[in-house]
């Protein structure tokens, strides 16, 4: 649960849980830091999930893609993504109805298979698709406050066995702490303009992901890369991902930012 700051008036995320392994404290407190902030309004809700999956898919070893479902009026909603490949997996799911995505988010349990070639009957029709894409093993896990369950934080891999007990305690945290986000912001604008808000966050996506081919052209880099060069850049200009989007595809953008052919 969030607390509130009596200095500031703010909602405050919780603390990490403590965690007897070095390592794995070490990693989570890293999550921890990567997604700590606080969101005043439902205006920030997307920014802010789309930094969630890019520090997931950094720090879980072996992890390729990561998705986040939102439920809204039991409707699921892709609220960010890494790639446009977990968008259309994602997609899959609620178009057949079926997907550990959907369950997680339902039942509120996590979701995992090691072995998507191996199917155990849960979802065949997903299943048939994801191998067909080349996936192996998926972990999904319920975005739990409180008592309220309000989606999903889906992550994918084209390998075997992918997500072991070490990354299950920081898929978590992360889980926890994007849950308590959504919760917050709703509480304070309204649950009811969570779907049209995601809806508009999804169409402004368009001119990141033609953004992000303008720097893999340039550069020669591959997807997640480019992602990485426009979220650094947007911190060291202070500005947001999608403002800066629209400069690149305008051209705006020179050497002097950072987003020059040569990278440097």
């Amino acid at each position: 649960m969030t607390s509130e700051d009596a200095m500031t008036n703010t909602l405050v995320p919780p603390p990490p849980p403590e965690d007897e392994d070095t390592d794995a404290a070490a990693l989570v407190e890293r999550m921890t830091a990567e997604i700590g902030g606080v969101l005043e309004s439902l205006d920030e809700l997307s920014d802010y999930l789309e930094r969630v999956v890019h520090a997931v898919r950094r720090e879980v070893t072996g992890c390729d893609e990561v998705g986040i479902t939102i439920l809204s009026n039991d409707r699921p909603h892709s609220a960010a993504y890494t790639t446009v490949q977990t968008l259309e997996i994602d997609a899959a799911q609620y178009a057949l109805g079926e997907g550990p995505c959907l369950d997680a988010a339902r039942t509120r349990e996590e979701q995992r298979v090691d072995d998507l070639c191996q199917d155990d009957g849960r979802w065949p029709r997903f299943a048939e698709v994801s191998r067909s894409d080349g996936m192996r093993s998926l972990f999904a896990v319920p975005l739990i406050s409180g008592e309220e369950c309000v989606g999903a934080l889906n992550l994918y891999a084209w390998a075997h066995a992918a997500f072991d007990g070490f990354d299950a305690a920081v898929v978590r945290v992360a889980a926890r702490r994007c849950a308590d986000a959504v919760v917050a912001v709703t509480a304070l604008d309204g649950m009811r303009q969570l779907a049209g808000q995601l809806e508009q966050a999804m169409a402004s996506r368009a001119v990141i992901e033609q953004a992000k081919g303008v720097i893999m052209a340039m550069r020669g880099i591959p997807e997640h890369d480019a992602f990485e060069v426009l979220r650094k850049t947007s911190q060291d200009r202070n500005v947001k991902v999608r403002v800066l989007a629209e400069e690149v595809v305008h051209g705006i953008v020179t050497g002097s930012t950072g987003l020059d052919p040569s990278g440097e």
